[in-house]
């Protein structure tokens, strides 16, 4: 549909409107400052409506989590260099999630730059670290082109972030380049050579698949399983593969591959052939081995080019969309994609998750973390991490009982995400419940005031020990030291104690600290029906 403008001008505010309406952006995801103002006057006459943040990490994390649940681009608004700068690392995040959004970036009046002006800077050379497509517009004529480019750019593969930078005063000026067109993109792509990929895996004496983000963001579990159940291969998730990417329950599914190389490479070196999904097989650190065996037959089947063979030398490379291809190899194996699972489903053992997470006992506080997580629909709540201490528990819980839609950890390794992303999914209408360590929450507290604002039922769970566990953990592990003779620096916060009970309340949040299941059970249900973010807190202090 051709959406030719009306009138023969247009200024910058009336063309924003325009596309906004043509491309049915129903929310911006803004923290603004000076340079925005001519931009929020656009909004505030358009269709949008506006999402404050109140740092830049957490309305990127929002966006990210509406992207997450709904497969759209998402449009955000930060403020010139600083506000760039600071919303930064969850850019990185998103970009390694493969996240859309188009990133608008105000900046100081294009007749003021050449003074180097105080809110101007760099921008496109910042951005251009953890986007994929950067551009400032130059004139007023640019605009309308630059938008409807970065829009696209935003939603082809690999989809990832992308940065416009937009002098303030263009707001107001006019032009007469006013064209905009909703752009339908069809990338179901399959190789026509697809048949030399079956006869590979079929040929496979022990396949092993690892399944990426892509195969989550393609909503191509069912497909993956029926075909991994037709090769009699093995299911891994890949480490940090942002969201569900595989059926837990599915007796072919063996787990989440470790984050160290080393680990990795013990368990693909079991197999002669691995079939990866997807962008990349991620690790946290390096543990003296490379995590892919060079002796394993590598067959990498990924939607964009620049994501193929990038880490490993692979013997066959599928350029194609994840979810395209996996039917179409279904289709050669004489199986049906979309055909659901029979039979084959674990049982929920909950009274062997009992048993192993006792109600009494040192690890009593286990316990509180299982019965949040049986209040909730496995199918359809989304279960949200980030690096606390409590993350291995919660991973092994999840995984237990099935859940299909997990966010473990920060792909980019920026604490920060956790938070807003669950705020995003229940915005795109997700049911989202996010575990977080104290610690970890302090980097994007904010954003429970935005779920307060936009009276959204987000739960958090706030695990309390007043200090970095995972980083002394870690500490340990690294220097090979003992955890009680080690003198930590840098990793208490315990004097004075934050009192985050008041923080949270100060947001807006309703708090409870529960002292059994039996209350958990009563606050998650009153949380489903609550306009408004509950805080949970459990604490783990030893």
């Amino acid at each position: 549909m051709n959406n030719t403008a009306s009138q023969r001008t247009k200024t910058g505010t009336e063309l924003v409107q325009d596309f906004i309406r043509v491309n049915g952006i129903d929310y911006v995801f803004g923290c603004p400052g000076t340079t925005e103002t001519t931009f929020l006057a656009a909004i505030a006459g358009s269709s949008a409506k506006y999402v404050l943040g109140l740092t830049e990490p957490v309305v990127v994390g929002i966006a990210a989590g509406y992207s997450l649940a709904t497969g759209r681009t998402a449009l955000v608004s930060l403020h010139t260099y600083p506000g760039l700068a600071s919303g930064m690392f969850n850019i990185r995040n998103a970009q390694l999630s493969g996240i859309p959004m188009l990133i608008m970036n105000g900046t100081e009046d294009s007749r003021f730059l050449i003074h180097n002006p105080v809110l101007g800077g760099p921008n496109t050379q910042l951005a251009a670290t953890a986007t994929k497509y950067q551009y400032e517009v130059r004139s007023i004529d640019e605009l309308s082109v630059a938008m409807q480019r970065c829009w696209v750019q935003a939603g082809l593969q690999p989809t990832q972030p992308v940065f416009l930078s937009v002098p303030m005063n263009f707001m107001l000026s006019s032009t007469d380049r006013v064209t905009f067109k909703s752009t339908r993109i069809f990338d179901d792509v399959v190789s026509s050579s697809i048949a030399t990929v079956v006869d590979a895996l079929k040929s496979a004496k022990k396949l092993a698949v690892v399944s990426d983000y892509a195969v989550g963001w393609d909503h191509s579990v069912r497909a993956l399983t029926n075909v991994a159940q037709a090769l009699g291969a093995d299911v891994w998730a890949a480490p940090y593969h942002v969201q569900g990417a595989c059926d837990m329950l599915h007796p072919g599914f063996k787990g989440q591959l470790p984050d160290t190389t080393s680990d990795v490479r013990r368990i693909l070196g079991s197999y002669d052939t691995i079939l990866l999904l997807g962008d990349k097989i991620d690790t946290f650190t390096f543990t003296g081995d490379q995590a892919v065996p060079p002796g394993v037959t590598l067959i990498q089947i990924t939607p964009a080019t620049n994501q193929l063979g990038f880490d490993w030398p692979v013997d066959i490379g599928v350029v194609g969309d994840i979810e395209a291809t996996l039917i179409a190899i279904a289709g050669l194996l004489g199986v049906d994609a979309s055909a659901t699972i029979k039979d084959t489903e674990a049982q929920v053992d909950v009274a062997a998750l009992a048993a192993k997470y006792p109600a009494s006992g040192p690890h009593a506080s286990d316990a509180l973390i299982l019965a949040v997580l049986q209040q909730l629909d496995a199918a359809k709540a989304h279960v949200v991490t980030e690096g606390s201490s409590e993350d291995g528990i919660v991973q092994d819980m999840a995984v237990s009982l099935g859940f299909r839609n997990v966010y473990f950890s920060p792909r980019g390794g920026g604490l920060g995400w956790a938070m807003p992303l669950s705020v995003g999914l229940t915005l795109g209408g997700a049911q989202a419940v996010c575990f977080v360590g104290d610690g970890g929450a302090m980097f994007s507290l904010p954003a429970v005031w935005s779920a307060a604002a936009a009276k959204l039922p987000v739960v958090f769970v706030v695990f309390v020990n007043h200090e970095y566990r995972l980083l002394k953990d870690l500490w340990v592990q690294f220097m090979d030291t003992d955890f009680a003779k080690t003198k930590f620096v840098g990793l208490d916060f315990n004097d004075p104690a934050l009192d985050l009970d008041a923080i949270m309340r100060g947001f807006g949040a309703i708090t409870v600290s529960p002292p059994d299941a039996d209350e958990v059970a009563t606050v998650m249900r009153e949380a489903k029906d609550r306009q408004g973010p509950t805080v949970l807190f459990i604490n783990r202090e030893r």
